[in-house]
C-alpha cells in the first residue's frame, strides 16, 4: 500500500522541490506555509493544508531534505515544521565545546569563531549528536503511529502513510546520486553496487540515517556510514556493501532534475509517463554570486569557495529547468505544466548557513518577498496548479 493524496488535480501530478540551505531552510517553509494558506482559503477549507495531501511527489537536499521529511514522512503542516524547524536549528548549530552549549556565556561572535576553528583539527564544526537528538524529538512527537513514535528516529524511512518524498545523497566513496525514499521504488534499475544496496536494502533506511545522509555537508557535519558496523566487506549476502554519504547538495543543492526524472515512479514501467499539473520549487534565499577572485595564490581559499558556491548555486539548476519547460510547454503533453519557482532575494544580508540567530531576519525577508507584487502572479499560478478544481 502506499499513500495517496486527498486530493488530484485534473491536469496531472504535482511535483515539490525544497532546496538545500542550512537554516536559510525557513525562507522555504515561509513561502510554503502562504502558498498552503491560499489553498486552504480558495478551497474554503477550516484547517490548514498539509502539503502531503497536495503533492504526489516532493524532494529535497541537506536543509530542504530535512524539511520534506517533516512534511512527508511525518506529514506536517507548514505551520508545524516552521516551530520545530526554529528548535532543530538552535539545537543544532549552536556552538559547543565538548558538548557543551558555549554561547550561554560567550559572545556569539567569539562562541561561532572558536567553533569554526574546529575544522583545524577535525573534519566538521558540528557533531550529529545534536542532530540526532533533534529528530528522535521531533519523530516522538509527530510519528504517524505508535510504533514511529516509540522508535523515534529509528523508525523507517519507508511508510505506507507517509506522503512520496525522497532526500538527495551523495554517495562518496561512489561518486554518484542516492535517493533515500519513504517508498518502494519498482522501476527498473541500473545495475550497480549502490542501486542493488538500495532496491535490496531500502527497507532498512531510517529517518535519523536519511537525515544525517542528506545534510552530512564537509566541514559542517560528518560523514554517514551505512551500514554503520559492516567488517564483512560484503561477504554476507543478507548486508549491503558499506557505502560513505555526503550532503546531497554537493551534486544536487537543488534537486529539480532528480524530482524530474523520479515522476515516473509514480507509474508502472510499461505505462506512460505520468501528466504533470505543476513543479514547485522553493529556494532558501538568492544572494549574487561574489565577482571573480584574485589570481593572487593567497586567495586560493578564496577561490576554492567561489567554485563551491557556483556548485551549489540553486538558481542556476533553477534557469536550466525552466528553459525546459519552456520547450515542454510547447509540446501538448505539457502545454498545462506549470513551473513556479520562488526565492526570495537576500539582498545584502550576511546569513551564513549555520547562523541560526539570523532565523526572524529570514522569515522577514520572505514575508517581504510574498508581499511583493511581482510574485503574486506566480504565487497564485502555483495555487491554481497545486488546488483539485
Amino acid at each position: 500500500m502506499v499513500y495517496l493524496p486527498k486530493t488530484r488535480h485534473l491536469n496531472g501530478v504535482r511535483l515539490l522541490a525544497l532546496d538545500g540551505g542550512g537554516v536559510r531552510g525557513v525562507a522555504s517553509l515561509i513561502i510554503l506555509k502562504e502558498i498552503m494558506a491560499r489553498v486552504q482559503a480558495r478551497k474554503g477549507l477550516k484547517d490548514e493544508c498539509r502539503p502531503a495531501d497536495f503533492f504526489e511527489l516532493a524532494a529535497g537536499t541537506s536543509t530542504g531534505g530535512i524539511i520534506g521529511i517533516m512534511l512527508f514522512r511525518l506529514r506536517m503542516t507548514a505551520s508545524e515544521a516552521i516551530s520545530e524547524y526554529d528548535e532543530i536549528a538552535k539545537e543544532v548549530f549552536s556552538p559547543r565545546l565538548w558538548g557543551w552549549n558555549i554561547t550561554s556565556w560567550m559572545p556569539n561572535g567569539l562562541a561561532s569563531m572558536i567553533n569554526n576553528s574546529k575544522t583545524l583539527v577535525q573534519s566538521s564544526r558540528f557533531d550529529d549528536k545534536s542532530l540526532k537528538k533533534a529528530i528522535d524529538r521531533v519523530v516522538g512527537k509527530y510519528g504517524l503511529d505508535e510504533e514511529d513514535r516509540r522508535l523515534k528516529g529509528e523508525a523507517p524511512l519507508l511508510h505506507p502513510n507517509a506522503g512520496r518524498m525522497f532526500v538527495c545523497t551523495t554517495a562518496q566513496n561512489r561518486a554518484e546520486t542516492v535517493l533515500l525514499r519513504t517508498y518502494k521504488n519498482n522501476t527498473i534499475h541500473v545495475k550497480s553496487k549502490v542501486n542493488d544496496a538500495m532496491r535490496e536494502h531500502s527497507d532498512k533506511i531510517t529517518i535519523s540515517l536519511a537525515t544525517r545522509a542528506t545534510s552530512a555537508a564537509p566541514t559542517f557535519f560528518p560523514e554517514v556510514k551505512w551500514p554503520e558496523n559492516n567488517n564483512n566487506n560484503n561477504n554476507n549476502n543478507n548486508s549491503p556493501q558499506q557505502l560513505t554519504f555526503w550532503d546531497g547538495g554537493l551534486l544536487n543543492n537543488n534537486p529539480i532534475d532528480q524530482l524530474w526524472y523520479a515522476r515516473y515512479e509514480l507509474v508502472e514501467p510499461a505505462e506512460p509517463a505520468p501528466p504533470v499539473s505543476c513543479v514547485v520549487s522553493l529556494g532558501t534565499g538568492y544572494t549574487r554570486p561574489d565577482a571573480s577572485p584574485s589570481e593572487s595564490w593567497f586567495q586560493l581559499v578564496g577561490v576554492a569557495a567561489s567554485v563551491m558556491g557556483f556548485a551549489t548555486n540553486t538558481n542556476a539548476k533553477g534557469k536550466d529547468f525552466s528553459r525546459h519547460m519552456t520547450a515542454l510547454n510547447n509540446r501538448p503533453e505539457h502545454a498545462k505544466t506549470r513551473y513556479v519557482r520562488l526565492n526570495p532575494a537576500l539582498g545584502k544580508s550576511e546569513i551564513g548557513l549555520a547562523d541560526y540567530t539570523k532565523m526572524e531576519e529570514l522569515k522577514t525577508l520572505a514575508r517581504e518577498y510574498l508581499e511583493d507584487e511581482k510574485n503574486q502572479l506566480w504565487i497564485d499560478k502555483a495555487v491554481a496548479a497545486i488546488c483539485d478544481e
